[in-house]
């Protein structure tokens, strides 16, 4: 039976075995749970947040067009590139 020694912070080393077990990489996320007296470990399933709306207000406060059609112009040129 392998050991893992608890560092300061509580922190861990996991051996490459069991990183390539888990297929984990630097900076990827593990799940953990515990059952009777054994911590068990598995791949995360994680899923992508959406981005909330609010992220954009007040996005288009600090731009003043002189008339519609420089507004408009402006619009269709965003759209083209949302569109690439």
């Amino acid at each position: 039976m392998a050991m893992i020694r608890v560092r300061e912070k509580n922190q861990i080393t996991l051996p490459k075995d069991v990183m390539a077990f888990l297929h984990a990489k630097p900076d990827t996320y593990i799940e953990y749970f515990i059952r009777g007296n054994g911590v068990f470990m598995r791949p995360a399933q994680i899923t992508q947040r959406r981005e909330s709306i609010f992220r954009y207000a007040g996005v288009g406060k600090k731009r003043t067009y002189a008339t519609a059609k420089e507004a408009d112009a402006f619009i269709s040129s965003q759209r083209d590139e949302w569109d690439r």
